[in-house]
């Protein structure tokens, strides 16, 4: 038996493409930074909870209460013009913070239903809460956002009804 070696040959199209002169690169990475301080500022975002990885509290208070709570909080450091309910099923407030004239924050405070567990094992059902910001604006929104999580979460410890989260219900 022979066998026999083969050699395959691939034809690979090349395509030739006119090199740039100097004043199309300059105006080319003239463009860039910009580029990429739009993009940078576009993807700013926080998000403070009171649950994380390692746990945390959920409040076993009526739905009424957290709205209240959540309003009072937002209210505080969100000018009224910009303040609105949020469109999900759960609590929810919306409202801008700007820096400047041109640099917007979008700050939404919520309070999504979980499941908790007392000291004594009893099941609770309750909130947790969230402010997250995302915008242009982090100098304005990210103290703004601390300030309104702190007070939501002052507020909640007051009330004595916090519980060890076990999971979110919605």
């Amino acid at each position: 038996m022979q066998i026999s070696k083969q050699r395959f040959e691939v034809c690979v199209p090349t395509v030739i493409e006119p090199k740039k002169t100097g004043l199309q690169m300059t105006r080319l990475f003239s463009k860039l930074p910009w580029l990429l301080l739009f993009l940078c500022l576009q993807g700013c975002s926080t998000t403070l909870t009171s649950v994380d990885k390692d746990g945390g509290n959920v409040y076993a208070l009526p739905a009424e209460v957290v709205d209240q709570m959540l309003k009072d909080a937002m209210e505080t450091e969100i000018p009224s013009g910009t303040l609105r309910r949020g469109s999900t099923a759960y609590p929810s407030y919306i409202g801008e913070v700007t820096w400047g004239s041109l640099d917007k924050d979008t700050i939404t405070a919520a309070a999504r239903p979980a499941t908790g567990r007392k000291i004594n094992g009893t099941m609770v059902d309750g909130f947790v809460f969230e402010v997250k910001r995302k915008g242009t604006a982090p100098a304005t929104g990210e103290p703004t956002v601390k300030r309104i999580f702190a007070k939501l979460q002052k507020d909640a410890e007051l009330t004595g009804t916090g519980s060890a989260f076990i999971g979110f219900s919605d």
